[in-house]
């Protein structure tokens, strides 16, 4: 897998929804409020079942109601395509749910 330059990083973020550069660990993230634990347990399994199928794995923070999603390719040291089509991804199955920012 090949990294992403800084341009399509920067180029991808554009394209996503709340996802923020984490510079200090090379990943992108995005934290969603959800109304209750409950919902966003539910939209923790959805994305667990997307990114099986991607073959492609968030690190996924579960706060309550609220749910902060890591992406990063661990394996190549860094953000691949592979990061910003989960993060679109998990931007869709969001857009999907009744969740809070």
């Amino acid at each position: 897998m090949d990294l992403l330059t800084e341009d399509q990083i920067a180029d991808g973020l554009q394209r996503l929804d709340g996802w923020e550069r984490e510079s200090e660990s090379n990943a992108i993230r995005r934290t969603v409020r959800m109304p209750d634990f409950l919902s966003g347990i539910h939209l923790v399994t959805s994305v667990a079942h997307a990114a099986e199928q991607a073959g492609h794995h968030p690190d996924i923070d579960i706060r309550y109601n609220r749910i902060t999603f890591h992406q990063t390719t661990h394996a190549a040291g860094g953000l691949t395509e592979a990061d910003m089509e989960l993060a679109a991804r998990i931007d869709d199955l969001v857009s999907d749910t009744p969740a809070k920012r």
